[in-house]
């Protein structure tokens, strides 16, 4: 027996995710682009996965998710202990008057398992549904958790302008056990791995710069971070 990947599984996996991913009915051939692939492959996929109710067709032939990643997802939900470990800890614990945010880091992209918004204390359904994949070098999540990759592996994934901006905060994260990101328009966001870098959990749109403050928000977010992995 063959040890070698099936290609065709994970192009199919991976189509799915940027389908679930867009916020939009998307066409076969702008998931292509998106995915670097060929659309006439993406089309084959796309159709096979509604034959089995992963994908469906608008009035004008985009794709959607199907009823079928309703059942997915709420299996996936059920069978992931760092959701079952999160979710009552954010809803009793996580601060209100920033964002507070779960990620996780796939094909170099942050897929938000949480993401709330400063205001009233959000309720679940905004925070596990409101947000949608972001690239990781855009994101304190991502770059916190990219820093566990060396800059060999990393560099050549990035266009130079990118890499321009992530090469300090990685060497910053590198140094750490969290990453803290001030941004140009002067937010800052902070994040810290969980679950033996499989995940980070970040605080963002904190706008008070001083380093008392800073200081009692990365104890505030470790605590958090404790009290979702169970680690004292």
């Amino acid at each position: 027996m063959s040890s070698q990947p099936n290609q065709s599984l994970i192009d199919g996996i991976r189509c799915l995710q940027y389908l679930v991913s867009s916020d939009r009915a998307i066409g076969g051939r702008e998931l292509a682009r998106q995915m670097g692939m060929n659309s006439t492959r993406v089309n084959r996929l796309l159709m096979t996965m509604a034959s089995i109710g992963l994908t469906v067709q608008d009035e004008q032939r985009r794709y959607l998710p199907g009823p079928g990643v309703h059942a997915l997802a709420a299996q996936a939900i059920r069978g992931s202990s760092l959701f079952a470990q999160a979710l009552p800890q954010l809803e009793l614990y996580a601060p209100h008057d920033i964002v507070v945010a779960l990620g996780v880091l796939w094909e170099d992209q942050v897929i938000y398992i949480w993401h709330s918004e400063p205001g009233e204390r959000t309720r679940t359904s905004q925070a596990l549904a409101g947000f949608r994949m972001l690239p990781a070098w855009q994101s304190v999540i991502g770059m916190a958790l990219l820093a566990a990759e060396p800059d060999v592996q990393l560099q050549p994934r990035f266009a130079a302008a990118q890499w321009t901006q992530m090469a300090p905060l990685l060497a910053r994260k590198r140094q750490s056990d969290h990453l803290i990101w001030q941004r140009d328009d002067g937010e800052i966001g902070m994040a810290l791995p969980i679950n033996h870098n499989r995940a980070a959990l970040a605080f963002a749109k904190i706008w008070q710069t001083d380093d008392e403050h800073l200081a009692q928000r990365v104890a505030q977010l470790k605590a958090l971070a404790q009290k979702i992995t169970g680690e004292q």
